[in-house]
């Protein structure tokens, strides 16, 4: 009589693993499906001025993109919270650099940068019409004074963390202080400029929808505040969904770019 042949633990668990990764793809698609159930069956029970079931949302995206409102208005929102992000990350990093390697001027300057991160935008509207105006460039401020303090903050830790070991490394094969900013402390600050973008992202995003929705009513933000007059519940979540998933995918974006080069910094610690 032969003995019963074993099964391998490899083999075992490799079966074993198959469920358990279909369970965890498919319960982000169950979760959605019954949210989305969920979301019908209040917005059908719900007067439809305050709100509006996700079919009815569909039909007014499918309305609002073949007039041609939808896409002019996210190119608006694109444009200015691209141009904006572009000045944020330039200046957010140039003077995080300058606050980095100079701990005194640091120690002056962080507390009002502190101050302006805690100062809610909103209050700044009306500075920032009788500065800029109600048009392009005072949307472009708004957007960029949010942005631009977490790229300061982080850009300032990660140059104060980079390894000292390194930076004598460098100096002593005669390595200019451009040099050893450029290629030893920059670089090892990219894992804390990521986050800073991270963090900026959503602010980046609420600032463009203050701009516009308390400025000049363009882009989504204008979109979603004109709708709101009207009570028209259905285009004003169709301008929401669209802000929530341009954020998303900002994001999503720098979480993989985070990941990326902090798996790069483990292995050259490694």
């Amino acid at each position: 009589m032969t003995a019963p042949v074993q099964e391998r633990p490899a083999a075992a668990a490799s079966r074993g693993a198959a469920p358990a990764a279909l369970l965890n793809a498919g319960l982000p698609v169950v979760a959605f499906v019954v949210f989305l159930a969920v979301w019908e069956v209040a917005g059908r029970l719900v007067n439809p001025v305050l709100f509006a079931p996700p079919s009815r949302v569909a039909e007014a995206f499918g309305e609002l993109t073949a007039n041609g409102r939808l896409p002019q208005a996210v190119l608006v929102t694109l444009q200015s919270l691209g141009l904006g992000f572009l000045l944020a990350l330039v200046s957010g990093l140039a003077i995080g650099v300058v606050l980095g390697l100079y701990p005194r001027l640091a120690r002056v300057v962080e507390p009002y940068i502190d101050a302006i991160y805690a100062t809610p935008r909103v209050v700044l509207i009306p500075l920032v019409i009788l500065w800029f105006g109600v048009g392009f460039w005072g949307r472009l401020f708004i957007i960029w004074i949010g942005g631009v303090v977490p790229i300061i903050i982080n850009t300032a830790i990660g140059v104060r963390n980079a390894r000292r070991d390194l930076i004598e490394v460098a100096r002593s094969f005669g390595a200019t202080e451009r040099q050893t900013v450029r290629h030893v402390i920059l670089p090892g600050a990219v894992p804390y400029v990521l986050a800073g973008l991270r963090i900026a992202a959503g602010r980046l995003l609420l600032g463009v929808v203050i701009a516009e929705v308390f400025l000049d009513l363009t882009g989504v933000g204008g979109l979603i505040q004109t709708e709101a007059q009207y009570f028209r519940a259905d285009n004003m979540l169709v301008g929401v969904i669209v802000l929530a998933l341009l954020g998303v995918v900002m994001i999503a974006a720098f979480d993989l770019l985070e990941r990326a080069f902090s798996g790069w910094k483990d292995a050259g610690r490694g």
